[in-house]
């Protein structure tokens, strides 16, 4: 039995997200955040682990910073994981629009993409973009962080899924969410959330609300036990595949870097003058002298 679950209790609690009370009639697992561990690690024993896992998302449609904290803090704690067939990754950063939940299948390395809700407390202009977070009860803030998926359970929103936070406080990044089993914060379907429509999506209560074509399926393959990680930027730079940050230096994807010694030497074109210039200036003094002295 993983250290994490610490005791079972019975569970009759109120939900709070959107549009009435969930009752849960399931028993559900007490999760210990500080028996995890918050990987702090440099580069190089980084690289060591995320080479092991480099055939996850062989597209790169995750953010490659977002992807490689999950896959370290995953590796690091995987003896207290119970699931693990997949793992979840959430870029609250992103436009509600987008897809922004996405479903890693650790066996294969498929990434199946989602659309997600974020809270009303975080969303205060309405626009689509979360920019407030938080892990206090009645803020219907979203909460950033790394979670264990809970237990399923049928309320108002058929088939909800609770969730566990393992980030205290104080963590890195504004992460902090080990108030939202408390918070009732959870994953349900909702109709204001819609896969096929990239127009800005309906808000929860900070709950992590999903296409109902598509909740229950996703749930039922997650629950009581995988790692979720919902965050807005990286801890670190990637330094799996792609290798470096963006062009901004935030770590949210790869990119090529302008002036690496690979490009010269392939041979790519350069703007501002350099390379062969000035020997072709030679050449063609040399060549105007031998055409004179022929004359």
């Amino acid at each position: 039995m993983p250290r994490a679950v610490l005791a079972v209790a019975a569970a009759l609690v109120f939900a709070s997200c959107v549009d009435g009370p969930d009752v849960a009639t399931t028993t559900s697992a007490v999760v210990d955040p500080g028996a995890f561990t918050l990987p702090a690690l440099g580069d190089a024993e980084r690289a060591a682990i995320v080479g092991k896992y480099d055939a996850l998302d062989p597209d790169d449609i995750v953010p490659r910073g977002l992807l490689e904290d999950a896959i370290v803090y995953y590796d690091v704690n995987q003896d207290l994981i119970p699931k693990h067939a997949y793992m979840v990754v959430v870029d609250l950063s992103l436009y509600s629009g987008m897809d922004r939940f996405w479903l890693v299948d650790l066996a294969s390395g498929v990434v199946e993409p989602h659309k997600v809700a974020h809270g009303d407390g975080s969303d205060p202009d309405n626009d689509g973009y979360a920019t407030l977070f938080g892990n206090v009860d009645g803020s219907h803030m979203s909460s950033l962080g790394f979670y264990l998926s809970g237990e399923i359970y049928d309320g108002t929103h058929p088939h909800s899924m609770r969730v566990d936070g393992l980030s205290a406080d104080g963590s890195p990044n504004d992460m902090a969410n080990t108030n939202v089993r408390d918070r009732l914060i959870v994953v349900h379907e909702a109709s204001y959330v819609d896969d096929g429509n990239t127009s800005q999506q309906g808000r929860s209560n900070g709950c992590f609300a999903l296409d109902p074509g598509i909740e229950a399926d996703v749930v039922d393959r997650i629950h009581d036990g995988t790692l979720m990680y919902s965050a807005i930027s990286p801890l670190n730079p990637p330094v799996g595949r792609g290798g470096a940050p963006d062009g901004n230096g935030d770590g949210m994807g790869p990119a090529d870097q302008p002036g690496d010694p690979a490009d010269d030497a392939s041979g790519g074109c350069a703007s501002g003058g350099g390379g062969n210039g000035p020997l072709v200036f030679v050449f063609l003094i040399v060549l105007l002298i031998a055409l004179r002295r022929r004359r």
